[in-house]
């Protein structure tokens, strides 16, 4: 019994720590990564450049949005449908009419 338990608290201690030697590992690589984008520097043209790229997706975006617009407005104006006469009956209404007839029979005047 002493044995098992203190073997499972081996492979429990173990497991723990490779657990936290991946959370550190992972914290040292996300680390590098934000120092090695640091130290890069844009120039005054590559800035420039990044800016008219930004403009034309920006302009490509709100052109995208009103054409979507647009045929959002063309749809809704065709799918109106218009509301039927009173005179017709809801398949609803026919359903339980139906049912009451097939319940108390036909009823003559």
């Amino acid at each position: 019994m002493t044995q098992n338990l203190i073997q499972s608290l081996w492979i429990t201690l173990l497991g723990m720590g490779l657990v936290f030697l991946a959370i550190v590992l992972l914290w040292g690589l996300m680390a590098l990564m934000t120092a090695i984008r640091l130290k890069r520097k844009t120039t005054s043209e590559e800035h420039a450049e990044d800016i008219e790229i930004e403009k034309e997706r920006k302009a490509a975006a709100i052109a995208v949005s009103a054409a979507l617009a647009l045929m959002q407005q063309a749809e809704a104006h065709v799918s109106i449908f218009p509301l039927p006469p009173t005179a017709v009956v809801s398949a609803w209404q026919l359903s339980r009419r139906t049912d009451n007839l097939n319940k108390q029979g036909i009823v003559r005047r």
